[in-house]
């Protein structure tokens, strides 16, 4: 299995409009589940300690394999996602894919 771990930190917006954009990541996000082959499971969040090395919302996702976390990131629904939901309010990225024995 494939655990596939992305942080983001927004772009400069009022408290309110975070809080709001990182509601509708987090739903978005999590609303792949059941829906793209191999993906077995995917949580978002946002951050709560809010340090200076804080990112502000994250995801980790499982996937059944190299080429099923390919797939999912190829995928129409997670384009769609990235592309509306995500790439528009992120400032900066940051992730690891690894390999673990769940």
């Amino acid at each position: 299995m494939i655990k596939h771990v992305v942080m983001w930190k927004l772009k400069p917006m009022p408290s309110e409009e975070k809080e709001s954009t990182i509601q509708n990541m987090k739903a978005g996000l999590e609303g792949l589940a059941g829906k793209i082959e191999g993906l077995l499971d995917i949580s978002a969040g946002g951050d709560f300690v809010r340090s200076e090395q804080s990112y502000d919302v994250a995801l980790v996702s499982t996937h059944a394999s190299k080429e099923a976390l390919l797939a999912y990131q190829d995928h129409p629904l997670h384009q769609e996602a990235a592309n509306t939901l995500v790439k528009p309010f992120a400032l900066a990225r940051a992730a690891v894919d690894f390999e673990c024995g769940e």
